[in-house]
């Protein structure tokens, strides 16, 4: 164990400051970064992400692990690509591995650790919780439409201001909010926005059909439907509204934050697990089922003491994020880490070296570089593209894109990549005693039928 824990290396100096930056890690769910002020979006849904971004840098082309939440959270909290950890592609059904992960290189170097986490999938039987002295996933909140329970912002930011309060310094606190994932059910204070529709969607046309799956090819998923709803732009406008209500969460805890550890001694990063499909290729608000750019493409934003502000189309990815974290403050990445800490050389104006990085829901995997993206589907159907094929694209950072001449070296290091294989690690079933908690907090369905909730 303590080979483990020191192989995030300690390069603090004799004569150094004691006390080293605490850091706020803030992942959302299923937010695409289109819809962020900071990245265009044209309405106000954004001002307290937007105000923070205008004093740190602001990653264009950042691609997610995958389009689900569990494989992304574990590759941001161990910096590997989702063949290479134990969560695999499942989305609650495994389990990380006792390996290294951020939370335990921070506490080993003495940081207070603490996580609020506000969806199901990552409650500690996937074992995110590894380093947290804190691991708070208490889920009070039913969604609509469906037995899922969730915390919302307003909740999930109650608790983590709660403990910042009592909190010793450094601390690593890393918050998830889940509000922008379906059902989209803001509150009623919220429901003021257009739905504008993303680059490349033409505007509403007939209503939407009811599907009876949760999948959203060419109708609304069956958890999703509200009311009478059936147009897109409807739904859309609604998504908006839960961005905005998640960020006015994010700007209590950033005033709580800033004022627990001070500006000058805190590093701030900011992401999305994955993005949501509003009608790219035939699919209506969902995810998970493919690792195209309106999927897998993420907001990704660094704020730390002595860092300039600006604008990079570097290509990132979520691996980039445990060394990019732990290099602001002072430690070494673990050797397996396969990202790259980015704050280095935007200091020092060098570009980040040519790469591919990897989205992956294991039915499906793509390779992503600056401007293309290779796209291999290895198991079932997905609209127009069968189990065995590879497509090649181009894309933009509008998060559009459209078919191109395959490139050779993308395809290769895809192929090479889908060669990996990492056992997984299957979670444990629950016992008996712990199922009246467990449906309590959505991992079982309740046993008896309960009056679908109010929109928060």
């Amino acid at each position: 164990m303590l080979a483990l824990l020191s192989s995030g290396c300690d390069r603090r100096e004799s004569g150094e400051p004691q006390i080293r930056p605490s850091i706020l890690l803030v992942t959302f769910d299923t937010l695409r970064a289109d819809h962020l002020g900071a990245y265009g979006y044209p309405e106000p849904v954004s001002p307290h992400f937007d105000a923070l971004a205008e004093r740190g840098v602001l990653y264009e082309r950042a691609i997610a692990a995958s389009s689900r939440t569990a494989p992304s959270h574990a590759t941001i909290m161990t910096s590997r690509y989702v063949r290479d950890h134990s969560i695999r592609h499942h989305n609650g059904a495994t389990r990380l591995g006792d390996g290294t992960t951020l939370a335990r290189i921070l506490s080993a170097q003495g940081y207070a650790t603490a996580a609020f986490v506000s969806n199901a999938v990552l409650q500690r039987r996937i074992g995110l919780d590894a380093g947290f002295e804190v691991f708070d996933d208490e889920l009070p909140d039913r969604e609509y439409n469906r037995r899922v329970y969730e915390r919302h912002a307003r909740g999930t930011t109650d608790r983590a201001v709660g403990w910042l309060y009592a909190a010793k310094r450094p601390f690593f606190l890393w918050v998830h909010y889940n509000d922008p994932h379906g059902p989209y059910t803001p509150p009623r204070a919220y429901w003021r926005f257009s739905g504008v529709a993303p680059a490349g969607i033409e505007a509403d046309g007939e209503p939407l059909p009811v599907l009876d799956r949760q999948r959203g090819w060419r109708g609304i998923p069956s958890y999703q439907v509200l009311g009478s709803l059936r147009l897109a732009r409807q739904y859309r406008a609604l998504y908006a509204g839960e961005i905005r209500y998640l960020d006015d969460g994010l700007g209590r805890l950033l005033e709580g934050v800033e004022a627990a550890a001070g500006a000058e001694q805190l590093v701030i990063l900011l992401t999305a697990d994955h993005g949501e499909s509003l009608g790219e290729g035939g699919f209506f608000f969902s995810h998970g089922h493919a690792t195209t750019p309106e999927l897998c493409r993420v907001p990704l934003l660094v704020v730390a003491p002595g860092l300039d502000a600006g604008r990079s189309s570097a290509l990132v990815h979520h691996v980039d994020i445990l060394p990019t974290l732990l290099d602001l403050v002072g430690v070494d990445a673990p050797a397996e880490a396969a990202g790259l800490a980015l704050a280095r050389p935007w200091r020092a104006g060098t570009p980040l070296p040519d790469r591919v990085v990897f989205a992956d829901i294991g039915a499906e995997v793509a390779a992503y570089s600056e401007d293309r993206f290779h796209r291999a589907r290895l198991v079932g159907d997905l609209g127009s593209m069968p189990e065995g094929s590879r497509a090649s694209y181009r894309w933009k950072v509008d998060g559009t894109w459209s078919e191109a001449p395959p490139d050779p070296v993308i395809a290769e290091r895809l192929e090479t990549y889908i060669e990996r294989e990492t056992p997984e690690n299957w979670a444990p079933e629950p016992g008996e005693e712990d199922q009246e908690r467990l449906r309590a907090l959505g991992y079982l369905e309740p046993t008896g039928d309960a009056p679908a909730p109010d929109a928060h």
